[in-house]
């Protein structure tokens, strides 16, 4: 009985660890890419465009821009599956302070960031729409000005 007990505790130890390393490792990437498109689109000029593919080189297919305040039941709607943890602990519906990235590749969520509106601000259509990873491009149309979505869907 204390042997089933004992490995019973130590699986469920591995798991938790491996859980907290897969949480880690996505905050990681979402983090990095927050500092790389800070970066990029600091580096912008009047009239050049921002792609995304060039900020996140990592596997993706679409994109998923949500705006502040979008409510949770919108967004598992337009990505079509339940919304993971990291989509829930951001918690855009709530805040004006970012907006929220999901890269998806197929039905799997790659990232998500949740971007500060201070590090880069971004306009985008009121209706959500995927963006495939060629059409994810936003233009500089101004100094102090967000960027706005110059692809298309």
């Amino acid at each position: 009985m204390r042997t089933a007990l004992a490995r019973a505790a130590r699986s469920g130890l591995v798991y938790l660890c491996g859980l907290l390393m897969s949480c880690s490792h996505a905050d990681e990437a979402a983090d990095a890419f927050i500092v790389e498109l800070g970066s990029a689109s600091r580096q912008l000029k009047p009239g050049q465009e921002l792609r995304m593919d060039s900020v996140n080189k990592g596997e993706w297919s679409r994109l998923f821009v949500f705006a502040p305040y979008t409510p949770l039941s919108e967004i598992a709607g337009a990505i079509k599956t339940k919304p993971s943890s990291a989509i829930e602990a951001a918690r855009v519906s709530e805040r004006d302070d970012i907006n929220l990235l999901v890269f998806m590749n197929g039905e799997k969520v790659q990232i998500v960031a949740a971007v500060p509106r201070s590090v880069v601000d971004l306009t985008v259509p009121k209706e959500v729409q995927s963006l495939a990873r060629g059409t994810a491009i936003f233009k500089n149309v101004g100094a102090g000005r967000p960027l706005v979505l110059s692809g298309g869907k």
